[in-house]
């Protein structure tokens, strides 16, 4: 199972409904509060209940996004989930 990151997250809510999550804020290893801009993103929610390629159980009420992030000038894919409690959310990296 891949390390959870607790993360900041802003997303745009559309009048539709849908749900885009626009950049996200963590602290790294360093101890320093850094902000990435979703450069891309897959919505991989409200599909059937599962196990993440990231080792995390999802069911279909959960949010779960793929997203592309630029780091250090590289592509990096992490997945960005919402706490089952609704109340905050996580990323774990890609392999």
């Amino acid at each position: 199972m891949s390390k959870r990151f607790p993360v900041d997250v802003i997303l745009q809510h559309n009048t539709d409904g849908t749900i885009i999550p626009i950049r996200l804020r963590f602290t790294n290893n360093d101890g320093e509060r850094v902000d990435y801009t979703i450069k891309g993103y897959k919505d991989l929610s409200g599909q059937e209940t599962r196990t993440m390629p990231d080792g995390v159980y999802v069911t279909s009420n959960d949010l779960v996004y793929q997203c592309k992030l630029i780091v250090n000038n590289q592509q990096r894919l992490i997945y960005l989930h919402r706490d089952p409690s609704g109340k905050s959310w996580f990323m774990t990296v890609c392999a």
